[in-house]
This record gives structure tokens, C-alpha cells and sequence, in this order.
């Protein structure tokens, strides 16, 4: 059961308590999120975490005062890693539950990024109080050190309205001054956490089987779905690290690749939404006005899709719409980091589906920071919201076709738009906004031979065998 620590009217509280913390917990979803997919393809040359810093911030789980937070770091899944005591509590204990949740992000052999090696650790109370909200100088979130990733598996209640306000706002502030993947559990159940499950800036996990606290959002502003994806294991406070750990290796695999525009918060967190998929979750639906399941936000993590995605490469948005055949400026998979967008001018994206392909299926998202600064760049806790569109047409004659999706919520940072068994042809993207602000944007398109094609190539494969089945019988 999940023990808490109330303080300042605050209750933290880790997502479950994980009593067995071994490697071989580890090993059964790396299948479930493709992650055994991706290795068998690339194989030795994986991305594995290498020269990643991350961050694991863990709340109390033993009586009070007692600080119970820390990584038990002569576990054998820690060997050769670097642990740093950011908040440096006296008393300090070791945490099961942060070990068991420390393994599934960077452990050698339980995660997918077993070749990070620096962490930092900070105690959620600390983290909260102290270096978020930074009393020393009651003005700005602390500056964190240098991470890439930042993991919390454990949830926060019992706020104040004004209290969770600010507490969202400003992780959501140091998420996107200092451009780091956070990512965030949900509870095992019940209502949204105040916090951080209803920030805006993070990645906020729940599970594949739908047992987590989900809906929309009633801190701030209303409505907003939660979570943004789901991952397995049994509990958040297991799949939470999932998703951290695939951001630790997309992040080592955009500097091998060259795409450090690609570790931006915002494109990050869009390519890992996008390669989710609704395979498994065939109750998952979204609309126009809302772009995420309300129980499966994107869908469940696909660490394969979201590498390919990163893989394909950047591609720049275009201001003018010259949609000719030698004007295709999009792959069918991709992404894009938009540094600005100027109000009421869409920028576009083409790409090609060939004649005898159909798409079989279609993923595109587009994410972007919510701002807590004032023209300094200091924190400021008013909110400060791009309303963004994403639209999908076909394109015909060097103009826009019929519009065939949109997603255009007026309350979330994200949209999404997600199609199955589209024709062959010519198709745009769409992005616009009424602030001038920075983004991310990544597609994933599926292209299979159409049904009738795969009739007759099967059909050709016929004569083929029957022909050189005559010619050994001659023989």
C-alpha cells in the first residue's frame, strides 16, 4: 500500500509501493513497446542512454522525518552509474520504491537506457518546496543542473487551489526554460493529481490497462485530457520510468543523428505522443475538439515507432503551398521543431502516397510549451497559451484539397490527428496559431499496397510457381 508524507498542507504520496525491486521485473514489456522490435533491427549500434544526464526526483515512503527517498545504488542494475544527492537530506534512508522505479529507467539490464550513468536524485518535498518554488529568492524556480530527463513517480494532493496553480506553473516554467523531458505518473486510480499530472509541459503517464486516474483536468484551466500516454507494467509508478527511459534513448539517438533541435522539449514529448499506438486499446477515440483519448491520451508507448519518426529527420515547415509533385518536402515519417510561427500565416507540410498504396495509417501530433514568464524571462504566473490548429488535406492542382481532419482544441497544448485506410494522392499538413510561439510537430504515415494490388501480385505469384513447377517437372 502507498505511504505519504503530509507537510504544508501537501500530501505526497509514491503511485504504489514497489516491494519486490529485481531485474527480472523488467524484462516482459520491452515486447509490449516495441523496444525488442527496435533491437533486432539496429541492433549492437543502439541507442542506449550514453551520455544522457537524468534526474529521479522520489518522495518519502517511510515514517515522517525519516527521508526515505534514495536509490539503494549498490543494487547490481546500478553498477558503473554516478548518483548525485541533490537535496542532500540528513537523515537520508534508501527507498525500495526508488529503486525499483530507478532500475526500469537506467537499471543494466531492466531498461531500455542502461547506458546512462549520471543522476541526479532529489526528494519530491524538497524538489516541490525548495527548488521549485525557491524561497531563497522568491522569484524564479531554481536553476537546475544540466538533465535531459526527469522522472516522477509519485503523486501530490490536498493543495490549495492557488497552491497547485503555482506549483504546476512552475514546472511547467523550468521545463521550458530549461528544456528538459519531464515526465509524470497519474495515481493507481481515483482523481487527477493536482500535481504535476495536471501540468501542462510534462509527459503525463498512465497505464495500457486503463487502471489510473484520468479525465480532464480541474486545476487551472478546465478540460484538458489526461493522461498524454499510457505504458505497461502494473502500477505508474512502473510505467512512468518506461517513458523516461525511452526519452533517455531518443535523446542519445538524436545526437547520433545529428537533430539536437530533436531533444527540445516540445519536439520530444511530440515524437514519443505520435509512434503511440491504439493497436491494443480498441475502445481509444478522440474528436476534432478534443485530441486525446480520455483514458489512453495518445495511445501506448512505441519506442520503435518514435525512433523511426526521429530517424526520418527535420523538416522545415513552408510558408507558401506550392503542392506540385517536385514540391513533396515531407517523408511519410518526420518531424519538425517550428523556433516561431507568425499569427494567421499556416505553415505546411507535403507528402506523397504513390498510385497502387493506400494509407493504412496515419499519426500526426503537434505540441507546444505553455509560458509562465514575463518579458524578462522571469517567472510570471499568469498563463500565457498559444490556441494552436492541426488540419490534414488533400492536395489537387497546386492548391489545397478538401480538408479531411482537423484537431483544434481551444484548452490543450496538444493536437492530434489520427486517420486509418486513406487513398493514394497528394496530402498537406497544416499547422497555425494565434501566438507567435515555438513547437513541435511529428507525422507518422503508413503506406501499404492497395487491396486490389496485393490481389494481383499475389495472382503473379501464382503463374510464377505454376511456370517453375512445369520447368521441374521437365526436368
Amino acid at each position: 500500500m502507498s505511504r505519504f508524507l503530509k507537510f504544508h498542507r501537501l500530501q505526497i504520496a509514491v503511485c504504489t509501493l514497489l516491494l519486490v525491486a529485481k531485474p527480472v521485473l523488467g524484462q516482459a514489456y520491452k515486447e509490449d513497446v516495441g523496444y525488442n522490435k527496435l533491437k533486432n533491427e539496429v541492433g549492437a549500434g543502439l541507442a542506449n542512454g550514453a551520455g544522457v544526464n537524468v534526474a529521479i526526483a522520489e518522495a518519502n515512503v517511510g515514517v515522517a522525518g525519516t527521508n526515505t527517498y534514495f536509490l539503494t545504488t549498490t543494487d547490481p542494475e546500478f553498477g558503473g552509474k554516478t548518483f548525485i544527492d541533490v537535496s542532500a537530506t540528513s537523515p537520508r534512508n534508501d527507498s525500495g520504491h526508488a529503486t525499483g522505479v530507478g532500475q526500469l529507467f537506467f537499471g543494466n539490464t531492466s531498461s531500455m537506457s542502461p547506458g546512462v550513468s549520471n543522476i541526479q536524485v532529489y526528494f519530491a518535498d524538497d524538489f516541490v518546496f525548495n527548488k521549485q518554488r525557491n524561497l531563497q529568492n522568491g522569484v524564479n524556480p531554481l536553476a537546475i543542473s544540466p538533465f535531459s530527463v526527469m522522472n516522477h513517480s509519485y503523486i501530490a494532493t490536498d493543495f490549495t487551489v492557488p497552491r497547485a496553480l503555482d506549483s504546476n506553473a512552475r514546472l511547467d516554467y523550468t521545463v521550458a526554460r530549461d528544456k528538459f523531458t519531464s515526465v509524470v505518473a497519474l495515481g493507481n486510480g481515483g482523481a487527477l493529481p493536482q500535481i504535476y499530472g495536471q501540468s501542462y509541459n510534462s509527459i503525463v503517464v498512465g497505464l495500457s490497462n486503463g487502471g489510473h486516474s484520468h479525465g480532464v483536468t480541474d486545476v487551472g484551466v478546465a478540460g484538458r485530457v489526461k493522461p498524454d500516454i499510457v505504458s505497461p507494467r502494473g502500477t505508474t509508478s512502473e510505467a512512468t520510468p518506461l517513458v523516461s527511459s525511452a526519452a533517455a534513448l531518443l535523446h542519445q539517438a538524436a545526437n547520433d543523428f545529428g537533430s539536437p533541435n530533436a531533444r527540445n522539449s516540445e519536439v520530444m514529448k511530440a515524437i514519443i505522443m505520435t509512434g503511440a499506438t491504439k493497436d491494443t486499446l480498441p475502445a481509444w477515440t478522440n474528436t476534432s475538439t478534443r485530441p486525446l483519448d480520455s483514458v489512453f491520451g495518445a495511445g501506448q508507448l512505441n519506442v520503435y515507432n518514435s525512433y523511426r519518426i526521429l530517424e526520418a529527420g527535420e523538416t522545415n515547415g513552408l510558408i507558401n503551398i506550392p503542392i506540385t509533385n517536385t514540391a513533396i518536402n515531407s517523408g511519410l515519417q518526420g518531424w519538425d521543431y517550428g523556433t516561431s510561427i507568425t499569427p494567421g500565416t499556416p505553415q505546411y507540410w507535403n507528402f506523397n502516397v504513390a498510385s497502387g498504396q493506400m494509407i493504412s495509417e496515419a499519426s500526426i501530433l503537434l505540441t507546444w510549451n505553455a509560458q509562465y514568464k514575463n518579458a524578462n524571462g522571469d517567472f510570471d504566473s499568469n498563463l500565457s497559451l498559444a490556441n494552436m490548429d492541426l488540419k490534414l488535406f488533400t492536395s489537387n492542382n497546386g492548391v489545397l484539397g478538401a480538408e479531411i481532419g482537423a484537431s483544434s482544441s481551444l484548452v490543450d497544448n496538444v493536437e492530434h490527428i489520427y486517420f486509418k485506410n486513406l487513398s493514394a494522392g497528394l496530402y498537406t499538413i497544416a499547422v497555425n496559431s494565434n501566438l507567435n510561439t515555438s513547437f513541435g510537430l511529428a507525422w507518422s504515415i503508413t503506406a501499404v499496397p492497395e487491396p486490389s494490388s496485393i490481389v494481383f501480385l499475389c495472382f503473379v505469384g501464382l503463374i510464377v510457381s505454376c511456370r517453375a513447377l512445369r520447368e521441374r517437372i521437365r526436368t
